[in-house]
């Protein structure tokens, strides 16, 4: 019902499984539901100074969302070009709807993607495991430590809380879970870098 209310011709619903999903750390696509990123973001606070980066971006509902805030840059990761093609296409269709100027979306495995050092929001929705997750999160280390500045991760559906928190560069701020459906999917863990 949310899909279809707020979706209205982005086409982010639906799951799908892309050839380069095959593989064993990485999950199909599947949407954020809609209220997720606002909530943390009114829980942040977005400023014309932030930098979002949606690491496995998929069809693009979450930097849609991200882009109607002033950040300075909105960019999403994605390993599949047929769904960054449909990113791009529904961002570019609704532009007009967009306070953040610049908005991108990369075509990159995220373990070999060089985070920029003014990210300052990353969010993830449980895109990838294992190995990748790690190197992902050593790729952020490696950028603050190029540019020292506080960083805070969103994470929906954080099944590895633990590999965050055990880098020793990050807290827990904040555990959401919404207030209608208390399922593993509504569950969002908030980090701020130390």
């Amino acid at each position: 019902m949310a899909d279809r209310l707020f979706d209205r011709g982005l086409e982010t619903a639906g799951t799908v499984t892309e050839p380069e999903h095959d593989h064993p750390e990485r999950v199909r696509y599947v949407p954020s539901d809609w209220h997720v990123l606002p909530r943390a973001l009114r829980y942040l606070g977005v400023s014309n100074e932030d930098t979002f980066v949606d690491f496995g971006c998929g069809k693009g509902r979450v930097l849609h969302q991200a882009a109607k805030r002033p950040f300075r840059r909105v960019i999403g990761v994605e390993i599949s070009p047929a769904l960054a093609a449909i990113a791009r296409r529904a961002l570019a269709e609704r532009s007009g709807q967009h306070r953040c100027g610049s908005v991108e979306i990369v075509v990159s495995d995220v373990a070999n993607y060089e985070v920029p050092d003014d990210m300052t929001i990353g969010y993830f929705y449980h895109p990838f495991t294992d190995e990748t997750f790690a190197a992902v999160l050593r790729r952020i280390i490696g950028s603050i430590d190029r540019h020292p500045r506080r960083v805070r991760l969103i994470y929906l559906l954080p099944i590895q809380k633990s590999e965050i928190l055990g880098t020793g560069r990050f807290r827990l701020l904040k555990e959401q879970r919404s207030r209608l459906l208390d399922i593993p999917g509504s569950q969002v863990a908030i980090f701020e870098s130390l």
